[in-house]
Formats: structure tokens, C-alpha cells, sequence
């Protein structure tokens, strides 16, 4: 019904603006769109969280802010406030906004898709969250090099992206150039506020991701939230569990068994990091 309508409208638009002149027929289409872009608000624990929808998936997440993974925002609620949070795999923002506008925390997000990181940056923009979120338009991978993201879907706020390339079976229809840094030289490079907290959710190379982090992940990060998913998940979960184990971070299995289905999170143990 949706699609149906949507469709009867843009003929409308179309329509009533044939009789004009291809310059300004141009223009007032590009305005109708504008206007008619959604801007929704999700009222959490009474802080109302704006968000814009340049496309109908980029409002996915956001219509389910508190629903779609509960697992997560329990995490975030037991973080202290002001601490640093790398929400690597942002999207348009989602757990970004909630960790700075309800969490009061600092956070450093990192979305590699053109589309979507416009809406990331376009949804702090609106909540007034520029000096709470700084959002870079870059990959993680285990070292540092220029590659491509290979998308299946343009449109923000679409998952699914591969940095290097996609998972067999998958059809990319698009190729984005993209930085690709691995966390320690980003950190060595850029001196940003260095992760207490991180959220990890890339579809596909976290592993790559956390090998390249190893110095920071030992020096700085108390948590990592990581999603693990697919046919894979028992392997691959070893093997994050293996390489965060290495920086002295162990799964938290009662947060398991409080009801997580694809996030998984390790915790610093005894709450202390080493030397740098």
C-alpha cells in the first residue's frame, strides 16, 4: 500500500509540473521532494531524538529505536556518563544519538556509505549534537589503505556493505571508494579521544577490525559490543573472543544469558587496562 501510494503521488507531482519550463520543473520537483522529506522523533526517557528519512530504510532503525536491539541500549544505559564510545558501523546514528543525548556520553562514529553518513551527519545536525558526536566518513580494517565499500544498496541507511569486497553469493551493484584505517594507526595518526567503549557492527570483517586494533584495545577500551551473526557465528566468535581475550577482554556471559541475540559483549577484566 506504501509503495503504491508513494507512487501515485510522485505521478502527481510529475504531472502538475509538465506544463512548466524543464528549468524550473526541475527546481520545484527537487523543492516538493525537500519538503516532503520526514523528519520523525522518538521522546527516550523524555529526550525527544529527531531523525530524518532521505530514504524509507533510513527510518527503519530509528521507528525501533528501543525495540530492534534491546540487548544494546541495556549496554549503553551501564555506561558512566562522559565516557568515550566508537560506534563503528554507525548507520544514520541511532545508537550514537542515544549514547550522547540519554547517556550523556562522548562519541566518535564511523559510517563508511556516502548516503548514509549524510544522514548520520544531517540527524546531529538536527538534535544539536555537533560538540557530543563527531562522524567521519571512513572504513576500519586491519591496516591502513584505500579500497572500495561494495554495496548491494545505496540508498542510506542500508547494511549488508562490504569493505574489500562482499560475502560469496553476494552481488554488489556499486562500489564506493573509501580510507580504510586500521584503529591504532587512525589513533596514531589523528590523536583522537581514544575509545573506552565500542560498539562494532560491520557485517563481515570485525575480526580484520579488532587485529588491527590490538594497542588500543589493550591501552584504553573497558567494553566491546559486537554483533556476530550468520552461518559462521560459532567460528567467528571464537575467534573475536581469542583476539579480544589477547587485550585482557572476556565475554560477559550473564549479559548472554540476559537475552542477547546477536550482540555479543566482552568486558575488561577487573576493570583496568594496561600500560601504553
Amino acid at each position: 500500500m506504501s509503495k503504491s501510494l508513494a507512487a501515485f503521488f510522485a505521478a502527481l507531482v510529475k504531472l502538475g509540473t509538465m506544463p512548466m519550463r524543464p528549468y524550473r520543473r526541475t527546481i520545484t520537483r527537487a523543492l516538493t521532494a525537500e519538503r516532503l522529506r520526514p523528519v520523525v522523533t522518538r521522546a527516550v526517557l523524555g529526550v525527544p531524538i529527531r531523525f530524518v528519512g532521505s530514504s524509507a530504510r533510513s527510518l527503519h532503525d530509528p521507528l525501533k529505536l528501543l525495540e530492534r536491539e534491546p540487548e544494546t541500549i541495556r549496554w549503553l544505559d551501564g555506561l558512566p556518563e562522559g565516557e568515550t564510545l566508537w560506534d563503528i558501523g554507525a548507520n544514520v546514528g541511532v545508537y550514537s544519538l542515544y549514547g550522547a543525548m540519554v547517556r550523556k556520553l562522548r562519541v566518535l562514529a564511523f559510517e563508511p556509505s556516502g548516503a548514509t553518513y549524510a544522514d548520520l551527519v544531517r540527524n546531529v545536525e538536527l538534535n544539536g549534537c555537533d560538540r557530543a558526536i563527531s562522524a567521519y566518513c571512513i572504513a576500519f580494517d586491519e591496516r591502513t589503505h584505500l579500497d572500495f565499500l561494495h554495496m548491494a544498496h545505496t540508498e542510506a541507511g542500508h547494511s549488508r556493505h562490504g569493505f574489500g569486497g562482499l560475502a560469496p553469493g553476494e552481488h554488489a551493484v556499486f562500489r564506493q571508494a573509501v580510507p580504510g584505517f586500521s584503529i591504532d594507526g587512525f589513533c596514531e595518526l589523528f590523536d583522537p579521544p581514544p575509545p573506552q567503549h565500542i560498539k562494532l557492527d560491520v557485517d563481515g570483517i570485525e575480526l580484520k577490525i579488532l587485529r588491527g586494533a590490538a594497542h588500543t584495545l589493550a591501552s584504553h577500551v573497558q567494553s566491546v559490543l559486537v554483533e556476530i551473526e550468520g552461518p559462521e557465528r560459532e567460528r567467528l566468535g571464537a575467534e573475536i573472543a581469542s583476539a579480544l581475550g589477547a587485550a585482557g577482554l572476556l565475554e560477559d556471559k550473564s549479559f548472554m544469558a540476559e537475552g542477547a541475540e546477536r550482540n555479543v559483549l566482552f568486558r575488561r577484566a577487573g576493570g583496568k587496562t594496561s600500560q601504553a
